[in-house]
């Protein structure tokens, strides 16, 4: 049941990344869609976070929590792991292409995921590396990579920009441990997401403070609403990784995650092309790579579960 909510998940980060790419386009700023689409997304959630008692009742045990020392403050931070991602993708894209900046964040998530959960770093307890696990991470590599290879012609390699893109996918694998370590002390997943696009929404508007002040602009805002279901999608897949992280793990997490990005975006450009020519066999034949790893993938251990020795 985790997999496939965290599948659903997944896939519509791939929706997310449409709508904001469609809205960064629409107003010439890629860091004025994000920003645009966290405040829409953290509206939403201080609508559910105030509607229900038990919301609130989580926010003020959370407070309590860091105000007591029982969670260090600095895990209210894991937001900024998304502004990073959304500053990093508006400055590295230009200059290394799109292929290169995925198979650098998702492989700096990927590898890093092993060491979050060998350290037991998230609400789940430690687990062993162990060559399933390995494996399957590297078949997830090898699926994101056969899934962009299109897009290589577009790409340059520039060492010090790809160590950053890399950085992200580490930085964003701590965040999933460390939204977990907050939904479990406020037991609310909306709280954890609320302090997310609180967080990602002040650092992203720092970013964009710098870019207008070096000249960048943002273009007229667009009458289509597709644009702007950006938030809301990342507001979902926020509260899904913070209820499911503890249960699955981030490694698996992380494999679940891709495979229906993968999923969502080989739906898009099926049912719905952005251009002529969007559906390619080789996204075709990655998807069909990270579904037999997600399959495989039903053999690792479980989180809470004694692992195997050889």
């Amino acid at each position: 049941m985790f997999g496939l909510i965290t599948l659903l998940a997944g896939a519509l980060t791939s929706v997310q990344s449409r709508a904001n790419g469609e809205l960064s386009v629409d107003i010439h700023n890629a860091l004025g869609a994000a920003i645009i689409s966290n405040l829409i997304g953290w509206v939403i959630l201080w609508v559910i976070l105030l509607g229900r008692k038990s919301n609130r009742a989580g926010f003020k045990k959370l407070m309590q929590a860091v105000k007591t020392g029982e969670l260090p403050w600095w895990n209210l931070l894991a937001g900024m792991a998304g502004a990073f991602y959304v500053s990093m993708q508006s400055i590295s894209v230009p200059q290394i292409g799109v292929a290169i900046f995925t198979i650098c964040v998702i492989g700096g998530q990927t590898a890093s995921s092993l060491l979050v959960d060998k350290i037991g770093f998230s609400s789940n307890g430690k687990q062993h590396i162990t060559w399933p696990r390995v494996f399957t991470a590297i078949m997830t590599m090898i699926a994101v990579t056969v899934a962009v290879y299109p897009q290589f012609g577009k790409s340059n390699f520039k060492f010090f920009t790809v160590i950053l893109c890399l950085a992200v996918g580490v930085v964003g694998s701590f965040q999933f441990a460390m939204n977990s370590k907050i939904n479990h002390v406020a037991e609310r997943s909306i709280v954890t997401t609320w302090f997310n696009f609180f967080v990602g929404s002040f650092f992203i508007a720092i970013a964009l403070g710098i870019d207008i002040a070096k000249g960048g602009s943002i273009g007229h805002l667009p009458n289509n609403p597709w644009a702007y279901i950006g938030g809301p999608c990342g507001l979902i897949f926020i509260a899904v990784a913070a209820n499911v992280v503890k249960s699955m793990g981030v490694l698996n997490f992380v494999l679940f995650s891709v495979t229906g990005q993968l999923v969502g975006a080989l739906l898009l450009d099926w049912l719905i092309p952005a251009h002529k020519g969007a559906l390619s066999g080789y996204l075709i034949a990655g998807t069909a790579i990270t579904l037999g790893s997600m399959a495989f993938a039903k053999f690792l251990p479980r989180p809470n579960e004694p692992v195997p020795q050889n």
